[in-house]
Formats: C-alpha cells, sequence, structure tokens
C-alpha cells in the first residue's frame, strides 16, 4: 500500500463521491496522503493508514458535493424559505476541527478510527 488514488475511495468507503471534480480529488489527495505521521499510523504498508486516508478523503469530497455548502459557504444549511429567499449556513469552523469532522459520517469514521488507535494516546491525532 501506498498513498491513496480517488479510485480507492470510491472503491471504499464514498462511491457516491465519483462527481468530486478532478481539481478538488487532486487537492484532497494531496494534502491527505501527506498528513499522517506513518509511525503513529503503523508506517506507510499499513492497513490503519489506509483507511484513515480514505475516510479523511471522503470527509473533505463530501464537502464538494452539490448541496453541501461547500462552495464558499461556511456549513451545511439549518434554515431555508422560499418567499423572500433566505438561507441560513452552520459555521463549523467556531468550535474546532473535531466538530468539522463530526458533521459527516465520513468524519465520524475517521474519529473512530483515531480512538482505536492505541499509538495515538496522547495530544496527537494525525
Amino acid at each position: 500500500m501506498a498513498a491513496i488514488t480517488w479510485a480507492d475511495v470510491i472503491a471504499t468507503p464514498a462511491p457516491e463521491l465519483s462527481t468530486v471534480p478532478v481539481a478538488a480529488q487532486d487537492s484532497i489527495l494531496a494534502y491527505v496522503n501527506g498528513l499522517f505521521a506513518l509511525d503513529l499510523w503503523g508506517g506507510e504498508g499499513s492497513v490503519e493508514l489506509d483507511r484513515a486516508r480514505r475516510y479523511m478523503a471522503a470527509h473533505f469530497g463530501t464537502f464538494e458535493l452539490p448541496g453541501s455548502g461547500g462552495g464558499g459557504a461556511a456549513g451545511p444549511v439549518i434554515s431555508e424559505s422560499a418567499g423572500g429567499l433566505s438561507r441560513a449556513y452552520a459555521n463549523l469552523f467556531s468550535s474546532g476541527g473535531d466538530q468539522l469532522l463530526g458533521t459527516t459520517t465520513y468524519g465520524r469514521m475517521y474519529q473512530l478510527l483515531v480512538r482505536q488507535n492505541t499509538r495515538l494516546r496522547g495530544p496527537f491525532i494525525f
């Protein structure tokens, strides 16, 4: 195993992300493949690292889907009106990254991997 590709993300866990624009895929993969401290995730060939990268990429990819609020909005739509055209977005960034991870299934699955990783006992997450 090595760096993940978007085909890996689509295969497992997120087939619905096949429509994410290629430029976004490339940016997400560049970030995610360089994000993790290899020794804390079992090394470059570990299944644990591969899963963490896939879940993190899927988490970020989710925000690139139409209607996700990823196009400049602060978060998911929390209120809408029809007549006067009103829309309100949640502010996901006010309480830290951990709250942002909890906004997608893939982010929550990544959080579960972190909690299960015995090498991550301490202040380090990545």
